[in-house]
């Protein structure tokens, strides 16, 4: 009987020790800087494109999306036409769901660890729309 009751307090302890270690997770977590981006959907020379909406993209057609490793990057993409399109960033797993009315808005968002620093694609994976020249770059300095 006592050992049953050993087993049950060195059990719930090590469920108390885990759930605080998952706290300090959820606090670092929570310190992540995040950088948000946003681009929206459009026509430019004749191409289908992303254009940058704000802060220093801000009018650039398929923009050079910097960020720092160690961030939680968030894109909003919105649909400045009234055709369907997404935005995919496959390197990270992430893509948005098909956008099609006008001013619809999908939203990623994904963590760039440290070390991942480099240059990735993201486009529109809808046929033909990349390489009708929705694609862009996404630097991780």
């Amino acid at each position: 009987m006592r050992l049953s009751w050993l087993v049950i307090t060195i059990a719930a302890a090590a469920i108390l020790v885990a759930a605080g270690c998952s706290g300090s997770r959820v606090a670092a977590d929570a310190a992540t800087p995040e950088v948000a981006l946003m681009l929206q959907t459009g026509m430019a020379d004749g191409r289908m494109v992303y254009v940058g909406v704000g802060g220093a993209i801000d009018g650039q057609i398929n923009p050079e999306l910097e960020v720092e490793s160690g961030s939680r990057v968030r894109i909003t993409v919105t649909n400045g036409d009234v055709m369907a399109h997404d935005l995919a960033v496959p390197a990270f797993g992430a893509k948005t769901p098909i956008i099609s009315a006008h001013g619809s808005e999908a939203e990623i968002s994904f963590l760039v660890k440290e070390g991942q620093e480099g240059t990735y694609d993201y486009f529109c994976t809808i046929a033909g729309h990349r390489q009708a020249g929705m694609e862009g770059l996404l630097i991780v300095r």
